[in-house]
């Protein structure tokens, strides 16, 4: 879903800086970081990698600690 900004959130956006804008769900309360497409597939890569990274340490620490259980 793609969602065009209005001129004057265009604007905001224009005067934010470095920052990522906020933006306030008026309904819910919820706030959301605008980030860019490619900073988002930066962003999702590296939290896939670290959750690989996860996984695979898990199933080590899982086999070390069945080796374990197997010793004399």
């Amino acid at each position: 879903m793609n969602i065009e900004l209005t001129p004057q959130q265009q604007q905001a956006l224009d005067t934010q800086g470095g920052a990522p804008p906020r933006v306030v769900d008026p309904r819910t309360h919820t706030t959301y970081v605008l980030i860019s497409e490619e900073d988002y597939g930066t962003i999702r890569e590296l939290l896939e990698d670290e959750q690989r990274e996860q996984t695979i340490h898990a199933i080590a620490l899982r086999n070390a600690a069945g080796r374990l259980d197997e010793a004399p």
